[in-house]
């Protein structure tokens, strides 16, 4: 793939940069020999009859496809998880439109390399490739491996599943259609990826938060078989929903439709008006709705339910996996208090956004209503943190039982200034940058309030560690292949694991 320079910003205009995949030709933008191609499409646009429904096969290109830029992000309720303009939060955001992924690909070598797709977090409700954290130029180049990220279907776009909407296939039926989508992207890579240079006999998919969620519905599906041979999982657990939680959940967001559009009075009454309405009329009544209806009527649902479909997913939380494969496993020292701050401080996501950025000294108070709020605040996180963790080490048995190499880390650096170390300490998703190498700094974005220019070296001193222990891990699955001294152990019955601050 070659490339002329562009002198006014030293990416590049296309010249040699294409590749012919199954869709057809496609073209990328070339710096610092490795080329993008963003936004490809891997399915059809799941809108219309398409909506809740499998992901289908992508249409053919009739011409040369130029992939310079990222598609939309998936249909959601907007936030600086999402994005880094504040016009987008606390209001409906993205597209149905959205099934796209990114490859980013060093020069041609005479051997295949290693391939990483990324799947982003957000609860399985926000989230997209497009944010500047997940940009895979510098990982590519630095891993000398082929870098993929992938949208997926977000809250009910993603997991619905009622009786008006069975058609009797069980993929369409199953209500997993975002994880239906990641097998989707998985396959796109197994039959595209030799064209960018990747080896499709080593595939590792690298999760955050849900994410890493969706890494272990992986594990559990029979369709993703054979479609990756390894996974790092950041900051995340097995997930099932019950029947009834599934059916509480789904129940949520038909009353905020019904109340909203003056079909019900109330929520009471949605019992009653399920008992009295034709499934193809309820069917017909949810296919009209537009995303930005849906999106509004999600908020307060409390998220996503996954459920045991017996197609998609066939195995429990807590049963033995279908897909066990090799893994690095990644928490933070202190998860909970970042995914509690909006609950407990009673603020949206634009006061909040405008707080990471002020000039101005804040307190720890500043954020909360009083006191009170406070301390119920850090009481809430401290337990809420040591279950998760707790639960994160319960998870690693489901593994090692199946006798796969397991390897896993606890980040620990908290040299953010005050009062986030005080409120945050080493968050959730801290370490996410710190793997990427993308910081941010100088830009508006969610961790903008974590550095400062006085710990920049030793940010990328970390940066190289995790960046060399991922290298030998993709190349070969043992993470110390590149580092001086072997320092990440096994996880086994000692429950070893390496901390980085």
């Amino acid at each position: 793939m070659t490339a002329v320079a562009d002198e006014k910003n030293g990416a590049s205009t296309q010249a040699n940069n294409t590749v012919r995949i199954e869709q057809g030709q496609a073209s990328g933008i070339s710096y610092d020999e490795v080329t993008a191609f963003l936004g490809i499409p891997y399915a059809k646009p799941p809108v219309g009859e398409l909506r809740w429904r499998a992901p289908q096969d992508p249409e053919p290109w009739d011409s040369l496809h130029h992939a310079n830029a990222f598609g939309d992000a998936c249909a959601q309720f907007g936030n600086f998880y999402t994005s880094n303009d504040a016009a987008s939060f606390d209001r409906p955001y993205g597209s149905e439109d959205c099934l796209h992924l990114n490859v980013w690909a060093p020069k041609r070598s005479a051997m295949p390399r290693p391939v990483i797709v990324f799947i982003h977090g957000g609860s399985g409700v926000h989230g997209a490739t497009l944010l500047p954290l997940y940009n895979g130029q510098r990982l590519a180049k630095e891993l000398n491996a082929v870098f993929v990220s992938i949208n997926y279907r977000l809250g009910f776009f993603g997991n619905l599943s009622l009786a008006a909407l069975q058609t009797g296939d069980p993929a369409h039926d199953s209500g997993n259609f975002a994880l239906l989508d990641q097998i989707k992207a998985l396959e796109w890579v197994q039959k595209n990826i030799p064209s960018f240079g990747g080896d499709a006999s080593n595939v590792t998919v690298m999760g955050h938060s849900a994410g890493c969620t969706s890494i272990w519905s992986l594990m559990r599906s029979p369709l993703a078989s054979g479609k990756f041979h390894k996974s790092i999982c950041l900051s995340g657990l097995p997930q099932e929903s019950s029947k009834e939680e599934l059916a509480e959940t789904n129940n949520k967001l038909l009353a905020n439709l019904l109340v909203a559009d003056g079909i019900i009075a109330s929520k009471d009454e949605l019992k009653n008006y399920l008992n009295t309405t034709n499934p193809t009329q309820l069917k017909n009544y949810l296919y009209s709705k537009s995303a930005i209806d849906i999106s509004s009527a999600s908020q307060g649902t409390g998220g996503i339910a996954i459920a045991v479909d017996g197609h998609v997913i066939t195995v429990g939380k807590s049963g033995p996996l279908v897909n066990a494969v090799p893994t690095l496993i990644g928490t933070t020292q202190n998860e909970a208090p970042l995914l509690l701050l909006k609950k407990f401080s009673q603020k949206n996501y634009s006061a909040i956004w405008e707080m990471i950025h002020t000039d101005k000294p804040l307190k720890q108070s500043d954020f909360f209503g009083g006191l009170s709020d406070l301390w119920k605040f850090k009481v809430s996180a401290w337990v809420t943190n040591k279950m998760l963790l707790s639960m994160v080490q319960d998870a690693v048995p489901l593994l090692t039982q199946q006798s796969v190499p397991v390897y896993q880390y606890k980040f620990n650096w908290q040299k953010t200034p005050e009062p986030w170390r005080a409120l945050f300490g080493a968050y959730h998703g801290i370490d996410v940058p710190f793997i990427f190498g993308n910081f941010g700094l100088g830009t508006k974005n969610f961790t903008h309030f974590t550095w400062r220019v006085s710990e920049e070296a030793e940010r990328e001193n970390i940066h190289t560690e995790l960046r060399k222990a991922i290298q030998g891990f993709i190349e070969t699955t043992d993470p110390n292949k590149y580092t001086a001294n072997a320092e990440w152990p096994l996880w086994n019955e000692t429950k070893q694991v390496k901390i980085i601050q």
